[in-house]
């Protein structure tokens, strides 16, 4: 429903910066290509969430099942409503961002050792879909599995963010 929502408003939008409506046929270049270039976003934004919908579905229908361990990864300042959790078994560990809709109860357990999970794999090893100790979470991103180069890119991102607050520490005392 909110894929099919953006799109609508994409469109939408992407109408009014090219002056499709009869209202908006001076706006000011500029501004229709911000318009466009917004409503391009929102389009693109829409058939994403519509198509991680239906890998979940099929994850949920027929994917593999993995049984391991969740635990908080990261939490996001402000009120978004995500958090990254890793997902992890004997076989490998996989990041993946799900809606705290639902889960509220679970992210103290989350932070220390975790909480029994279950995750549901597509055909091309990304995690759809999760279970929290029963309970089932709606993933905002396909799972991608946390090794190699991309472990090392985030794990270099965080100690330069932490250098980054203690230098911004010792900066204000």
């Amino acid at each position: 429903m909110i894929g099919l929502l953006s799109i609508v408003i994409g469109l939408a939008m992407i109408a009014a910066g090219l002056g499709m409506f009869p209202d908006l046929e001076e706006i000011p270049t500029v501004l229709g290509v911000i318009f466009v270039l917004f409503g391009a976003i929102l389009v693109w934004a829409g058939i994403y969430n519509i198509w991680l919908g239906i890998q979940r579905r099929r994850a949920y229908a027929g994917g593999r099942e993995r049984k391991g361990t969740a635990r908080l990864f990261y939490t996001p300042t402000g009120d978004d409503g995500s958090v990254y959790l890793i997902f992890a078994t004997s076989y490998g560990e996989w990041l993946v961002s799900v809606s705290t809709s639902g889960i509220e109860h679970l992210l103290d357990d989350l932070g220390g050792e975790g909480v029994p999970a279950k995750a549901y794999m597509g055909s091309n090893d990304k995690l759809y879909g999760l279970d929290l100790a029963g309970v089932r979470t709606k993933p905002i991103s396909a799972g991608d599995p946390f090794e190699g180069k991309f472990r090392e890119r985030i794990e270099r991102a965080q100690a330069l963010a932490e250098k980054h607050n203690r230098l911004a520490g010792e900066r204000k005392s």
